[in-house]
């Protein structure tokens, strides 16, 4: 989260986006990308990871391959000395494509490997506390990056930020290749002939899950429509520094506010967490979502408009727990990978789309009427979450056995 810090989804990046491009829907799609990228592909490697006997061996693989394009990334922006920007703008959009694609190949079975790593009694106090100290460390990097940005001439000053960023997310694969996973005594043994069979798409799975589980369908219809909602996201630093005239590195401020306000998000959802449900964390997070795009629309200056992001690094916390947490728990066991293939794959199709859509509104009415938009989305997801149980599924008593 350090290196992350340095390479902002939410702030630094769409900003760069757009001293390379006017277009909105470019602009749009860069956290789009990241995003949809790390959900889509779950759905391709379900039915894989399903039949792993070990589950680490292969997210260590498809970790490397995460991290290799942050190795490119700071090359686009100093490719700026000798290249135009209409080239490099290209080359720039196919980094983070790369980047967010390839997170949604370790996705899955590192959540497979938390799974089976941490119980699930305290899977909201892991994600809450780890990431009250990750997002503290966050905090002191979006501060350099700041400094950074207005203190070294463009575009040098984006290229040692992602730099410094891709030196840190490496170094943070060094520590996650030192877990170790578990083998569980419940787990079944997996037959040469299971490995072969639909290696990748399990769709009959899919499809028995799609038409069984009832619960299940409203989850998937409530995080379609939160991530259409999401259509903002890629704007709020864009729109800001344009409506009330600010300088670039503005952004490294925007995204240490929304780094600070997810601190105490996390700690305080780690807290609660287990005890509400990640159901009702998700509900709160959407709320909260509501709340920062309806001030999105009326902040009538730049110290107003600070809280959307205070909001949006809170909402971001109780999403990212809860979001986590319940696709772990949807569904029995064995059945994990399918169920969190499909809770995965089939919204991100939806945060792809929907920045194209955002993008749209904005060159057709503008930002304003854009975020009235997303808040109507996220208003009908809400709606959908409300009729999704509230209570886990049951434990099995072996779940948290290690050998």
């Amino acid at each position: 989260m350090l290196g992350e810090s340095f390479v902002s989804v939410s702030a630094i990046l769409p900003v760069f986006a757009s001293t390379l491009t006017q277009s909105p829907i470019l602009i749009g799609l860069v956290p789009a990308l990241i995003n949809a990228g790390w959900f889509i592909p779950q759905l391709l490697t379900a039915g894989h990871v399903k039949r792993l006997p070990q589950k680490f061996p292969f997210a260590k693989r498809m970790g490397i391959l995460e991290r290799v394009p942050f190795i490119a990334l700071p090359l686009t922006a100093f490719l700026l000395n000798w290249f135009p920007r209409q080239i490099v703008i290209w080359l720039f959009m196919i980094v983070v494509a790369w980047r967010g694609f390839a997170s949604g190949m370790v996705a899955l079975p590192w959540q497979e490997v938390i799974a089976l790593v941490i119980p699930s009694e305290v899977r909201s106090r892991f994600f809450g506390f780890s990431r009250t100290a990750a997002r503290s460390m966050a905090v002191i990097g979006s501060a350099l990056a700041g400094l950074i940005l207005a203190n070294i001439n463009f575009p040098n000053n984006y290229g040692l930020s992602f730099s410094i960023g891709a030196v840190f997310i490496w170094l943070s694969y060094f520590f996650f290749s030192q877990t170790v996973e578990p083998t569980a005594s419940h787990k079944k043994i997996i037959t040469e002939a299971d490995q072969e069979k639909h290696l990748l798409i399990d769709i009959p799975g899919f499809k028995a899950v799609l038409k069984e589980d009832k619960n299940f369908r409203s989850y998937l219809l409530s995080r379609v429509f939160f991530q259409l909602g999401s259509m903002a996201t890629g704007f709020f630093a864009v729109y800001g520094i344009k409506n009330f005239n600010l300088s670039d590195e503005q952004a490294a401020i925007f995204s240490g506010i929304l780094f600070t306000s997810s601190i105490f998000g996390f700690f305080i959802w780690g807290l609660l967490g287990d005890r509400v449900g990640p159901r009702n964390l998700l509900l709160i997070s959407d709320l909260v979502q509501m709340l920062l795009l309806a001030l999105s629309i009326f902040a009538p200056s730049i110290y107003v408009y600070y809280l959307v992001f205070l909001l949006f690094g809170f909402a971001q916390a109780g999403y990212i727990i809860g979001e986590l947490v319940l696709g772990m728990e949807l569904g029995p066991e064995e059945n994990r990978p399918i169920y969190l293939g499909l809770a995965r794959t089939i919204p991100g199709v939806f945060i792809l789309i929907a920045p194209i859509i955002g993008g749209a509104v904005v060159t057709w009415a503008g930002y304003q009427v854009m975020f009235l938009v997303a808040l109507t989305l996220t208003l009908i997801g809400s709606l959908f979450l409300l009729r999704v149980s509230r209570h886990r599924r049951r434990v099995e008593q072996n779940e948290s056995n290690f050998v």
